[in-house]
C-alpha cells in the first residue's frame, strides 16, 4: 500500500511527469515526421514508376501509330509482294516520303514466316527473324540490350485487305529506347539521366514487362528538405516555450493552491482532535485566496451530517431502480438488459443443460402501425406480450428485445418441448381479437428456435441462429415456427442486408412493390398504345430500384416468386383504377416463370379479370429457357387468352434469332444497345442493324425500339419499319399518380405526331 505523500511532492512529481511527456511528445512528433517523410518518398517512388509506365505506354502508342501507318502504305504492301527495290525503299524512300520520323533507328520488312526480306542496314541492325509472338498477327513491342545501349523495336502485321484476313508480312521499326522514352512523357518524379536496362547484352524483354527491368533514380525534393528544417526549428522552439510555461504554472500552483490546501488540511485535522468544534472560524486575518476552498471547509460538516441520512435513502432507491431498469415500460415484460444478465447467470450455472431460445416477431407490424396508427400498434404489442406470457410456464421469463420482437429462454428443454411451447404461443396470439380497435385481420407471429447443447455457446451465436430460423419462418410458404438447422448458415448475409430483406418482404407482401410505368408509342404517328410496368420496392421510406432488386432475385432463384408478386401488384393497380380505363399494359416475365404453370395461370387470371384491356407479356433472359417446348405451349395458351407476347432484349447477348423460329411471339423488342447502333459513326454497324430489322420485319414480326431519346433516332427507327418505340424522348418511368397528372395535361402527342408523319412520308414517297 502506497504511503500518503504531501501535495508539494505530488505537485513537483506532476510537473516532472508533464515535462517528460512534453519531451516524449516532441520525440514522437519527430519520429512521425520521419515516418511521413518516408511515406512521401515511397509515394514519389510509386509516382516515378507510374510516370515511367505512362511513358512506356505513350511511347508504344506513338510507335504503333507510326508502324500502322507504314503498314497501310501501298508501297509497303508492294515491297512485300515485289521486293526488287526493297533496300532503296528501306534506306531512302521511307524517310523521303515522311512515313517515319528522324528518331527511327531502323526499319525492316518481314515475310509471313517472319524472315527479314534482306539483311538489315549495317548501321541500323534489325532482327533477322521475328519472335514467335509477333507471328500471331498481333502488334509486338520488344526492348533489347544492344552494344551497351538499349533499343526499342515494334512489329505490326501487314494485310492486303481491310478486313485483315490476308496477311502479307510484317513491318518492324526500331528506336533508341532512352531518347524515345524521354520524349514520350514529361517526368516530374523520375530522373532518367541515369536510366539503365537490367538485361544481359543481347537480351530482350516484352515492353509490357519492361518496368521490372528498368533502373532509374528519383528527383530530389527541395520542398521536403525545407520542411524538415522548418519542422526541426519550430519543434525546438515549441518545446522550450511549453517547458517555460509549465514551470511558471508550477510556481503559481504552489502559490495559489498548494499553500491554501495545506492550510485547509490542517484545519480539518483540528476537527479530529479532542476539543475541536464547529462551526470553524479561521485564525487568519484574511480569507483563503481561493473562495472555493473556503466554501469546502464550511460545507464539510454539513455534508457529514447529511451523509448518513442520504445513505439509507439511497439503498431503497437502488432497489427500486434495479427493478425498473430490467422491465419494459409498455408491456411489463423484462427488457434486453435483463435478457443479457439472465443469460450470463445461466452460463455461470455449471449444471446448465439444454437451453432453447425462442424469438418471436409480429408479422407485418410496420403495416399495422402505418395503417391503424401507433396507438393501435401499442395495443397489439401489449396484447401479444400478454398472450405470450399466458402461453409460457410460470417460471419462464418473457423479454421484449425491441419493437415487435420478443424472446424467452427455456431451461432443460428439448425439441419436442420447445415446439409445444411455440405452438401454444401461436394459438394464444391468434385468439386475440382486435376488432374493437378497427382491425379486421388476425395478428400472427413468426417464431425462430435455436437449441444450445450446453457446450459453451455464446448468447450472440445462439441469438444469431434463432434470428436465421425466425427469418426463415417469415418467408412466404414457410411454417410459422422453424428450428435452426446447419443449412441456414448461408442466410447470414440475408438477415443483415436491407435490400435482400426488402425483396423477401415484397414477395410476401406485394403492397411493398411500387410499379412505375413508361409509355410504348405506336409508329409512325407516335401515339401511346400501352405502357410497360417496371417494378421498384418501397421499403422503410426508400425506393429500391431494379439495379438492386434483380441481382438478388436471380442469385437466390426467386424469379418465379417475385414475378407472382409483381402480377399481384399489377392487378392491384388495375383494380384500384391507377391506370386509365382501357390503357394497355405490358409486364416482364423471367425465363423460369414462363415455364412455371402457377405463373402462367396467374397471368391468365389477370387477363380474365380485366377484359378489354391489352396485356403484353415480355419474355426476358430467353437464353436461360431450357424447356423450349413447355415455354412455347405456355405462350400459345396466353395468346389464346388474348395476350400479346414480346421477345425482350433482342440483341443484348441473351436473345437470338433461333427463338424467333422456336417460340410464337408477336413483338420483338430490340435492346437499347442494338438501337444505338443507328447513331454510331460505324457504317458497318448501321448496315448490320438495318439488315437484322429487315429480316425480322420480313418474317412477319412487329418491332419495338427501346432507348429512343432523340428526334433523329426516332426518325431512323421509323424509316427501318419499327412499329413501336419507347424511351426518354417520350417520357420516363413514373408512378401512377404522376401518370394521372400527365394524362390530364399531356402535350407530347401533337409535335411527335408531326415529326413521325414527316418521317413516314419520307420513307414511303419513293415507293409511291
Amino acid at each position: 500500500m502506497l504511503k500518503p505523500q504531501s501535495i508539494v511532492r505530488l505537485a513537483g512529481l506532476f510537473v516532472l511527469l508533464v515535462a517528460g511527456f512534453i519531451v516524449f511528445l516532441g520525440g514522437y512528433l519527430w519520429l512521425e515526421m520521419e515516418r511521413v517523410s518516408g511515406q512521401i518518398r515511397a509515394r514519389e517512388v510509386l509516382s516515378a514508376s507510374s510516370e515511367v509506365e505512362a511513358g512506356l505506354a505513350e511511347m508504344r502508342q506513338r510507335a504503333t501509330r507510326m508502324a500502322q501507318a507504314l503498314a497501310l502504305w501501298d508501297e509497303t504492301r508492294q515491297q512485300l509482294s515485289f521486293s526488287e527495290y526493297y533496300q532503296l525503299w528501306r534506306d531512302d524512300r521511307v524517310r523521303d516520303a515522311g512515313m517515319i520520323s528522324d528518331k527511327v533507328a531502323g526499319v525492316a520488312l518481314y515475310d509471313k514466316q517472319g524472315r527479314i526480306l534482306a539483311p538489315s542496314h549495317p548501321d541500323r541492325p534489325m532482327l533477322a527473324k521475328l519472335p514467335g509472338e509477333a507471328l500471331q498477327g498481333v502488334t509486338t513491342a520488344l526492348l533489347q540490350r544492344e552494344n551497351g545501349g538499349s533499343r526499342f523495336s515494334l512489329f505490326v502485321p501487314v494485310h492486303a485487305d481491310p478486313d485483315h484476313r490476308i496477311l502479307l508480312g510484317h513491318v518492324g521499326i526500331k528506336f533508341d529506347f532512352t531518347g524515345e522514352l524521354r520524349r514520350a512523357h514529361a517526368y516530374q518524379f523520375a530522373d532518367l539521366s541515369r536510366l539503365r536496362l537490367d538485361l544481359p547484352e543481347g537480351g530482350t524483354v516484352d515492353l509490357d514487362q519492361a518496368i521490372s527491368h528498368l533502373r532509374f533514380s528519383i528527383r530530389p525534393n527541395p520542398d521536403l528538405a525545407s520542411f524538415h528544417d522548418l519542422f526541426r526549428a519550430s519543434l525546438t522552439r515549441l518545446v522550450v516555450v511549453i517547458l517555460l510555461l509549465l514551470f511558471t504554472a508550477a510556481w503559481l500552483l504552489g502559490r495559489l493552491l498548494v499553500r491554501p490546501l495545506r492550510a485547509l488540511s490542517d484545519e480539518i485535522d483540528n476537527l479530529r482532535e479532542p476539543g475541536g468544534s464547529l462551526p470553524y472560524k479561521p485564525a487568519q486575518a484574511s480569507p483563503l485566496p481561493i473562495l472555493e476552498l473556503e466554501n469546502v471547509r464550511r460545507s464539510f460538516n454539513d455534508y457529514q451530517a447529511r451523509l448518513s441520512e442520504l445513505h439509507s435513502d439511497l439503498e431503497q432507491n437502488s432497489r427500486d431502480f434495479y427493478d425498473q431498469a430490467r422491465r419494459d415500460a409498455l408491456t411489463g415484460a423484462f427488457n434486453r438488459r435483463a435478457f443479457d444478465e439472465d443469460w450470463k447467470s445461466l452460463g455461470e450455472d455449471r449444471r446448465l443443460g439444454r437451453v432453447a431460445l425462442l424469438l418471436f416477431d409480429c408479422d407485418h407490424f410496420k403495416a399495422i402501425n402505418d395503417t391503424y396508427g401507433h396507438q393501435v400498434g401499442d395495443v397489439v404489442i401489449q396484447s401479444i406480450a400478454g398472450a405470450l406470457q399466458h402461453a409460457l410456464r410460470a417460471d419462464d421469463r418473457l423479454y421484449r428485445l425491441g419493437g415487435d420482437e420478443f424472446a424467452t429462454m427455456l431451461r432443460d428443454a428439448d425439441t419436442l418441448r420447445a415446439e409445444r411451447v411455440a405452438e401454444r404461443c401461436i394459438e394464444q396470439v391468434l385468439s386475440q381479437d382486435f376488432r374493437a380497435h378497427g382491425m379486421s385481420e388476425p395478428t400472427t407471429i413468426s417464431i425462430g428456435i435455436a437449441l444450445s447443447e450446453g457446450d459453451g455457446m455464446t448468447l450472440h451465436e445462439l441469438q444469431k441462429r434463432a434470428d436465421l430460423a425466425m427469418y426463415t419462418a417469415k418467408r412466404p410458404g414457410s411454417r410459422k415456427l422453424v428450428f435452426y438447422s446447419e443449412d441456414m448458415g448461408g442466410m447470414a448475409a440475408l438477415v443483415a442486408n436491407k435490400e435482400i430483406s426488402a425483396v423477401f418482404q415484397a414477395i410476401e407482401n406485394p403492397d411493398l412493390i411500387e410499379l412505375h410505368y413508361q409509355s410504348v408509342m405506336s409508329l409512325p404517328m407516335a401515339t401511346k398504345e400501352y405502357v410497360e410496368a417496371l417494378a421498384r420496392i418501397r421499403f422503410e421510406g426508400e425506393l429500391i430500384g431494379p439495379g438492386a432488386i434483380f441481382p438478388i432475385v436471380q442469385a437466390r432463384n426467386l424469379d418465379t416468386e417475385f414475378d407472382l408478386a409483381v402480377l399481384r401488384a399489377l392487378d392491384r393497380d388495375l383494380t384500384q383504377g391507377r391506370l386509365p380505363a382501357g390503357q394497355g399494359v405490358s409486364v416482364n416475365l423471367s425465363a423460369p416463370s414462363i415455364v412455371h404453370a402457377k405463373v402462367v395461370a396467374a397471368l391468365a387470371e389477370l387477363i380474365r379479370a380485366h377484359p378489354g384491356r391489352k396485356i403484353v407479356v415480355e419474355i426476358t433472359e430467353t437464353a436461360l429457357i431450357t424447356q423450349i417446348e413447355i415455354a412455347s405451349d405456355n405462350i400459345r395458351r396466353l395468346r389464346e387468352a388474348g395476350c400479346l407476347v414480346a421477345l425482350d432484349d433482342f440483341g443484348s447477348g441473351y436473345s437470338s434469332l433461333r427463338y424467333l423460329a422456336s417460340m410464337p411471339v408477336d413483338l420483338v423488342k430490340f435492346d437499347i444497345s442494338m438501337v444505338r447502333l443507328l447513331d454510331s459513326g460505324d457504317r458497318r454497324q448501321q448496315l448490320m442493324m438495318e439488315d437484322i430489322s429487315s429480316l425480322v420485319v420480313t418474317s412477319g414480326y412487329r418491332m419495338v425500339a427501346e432507348g429512343v431519346e432523340t428526334r433523329e433516332l426516332l426518325d431512323k427507327v421509323i424509316r427501318l419499319g419499327f412499329s413501336h418505340a419507347q424511351g426518354y424522348y417520350f417520357d420516363q418511368p413514373q408512378a401512377p399518380a404522376a401518370w394521372e397528372a400527365r394524362e390530364q395535361g399531356s402535350h407530347l402527342v401533337t409535335p411527335l405526331r408531326e415529326s413521325a408523319t414527316e418521317a413516314a412520308t419520307a420513307t414511303t414517297a419513293p415507293s409511291t
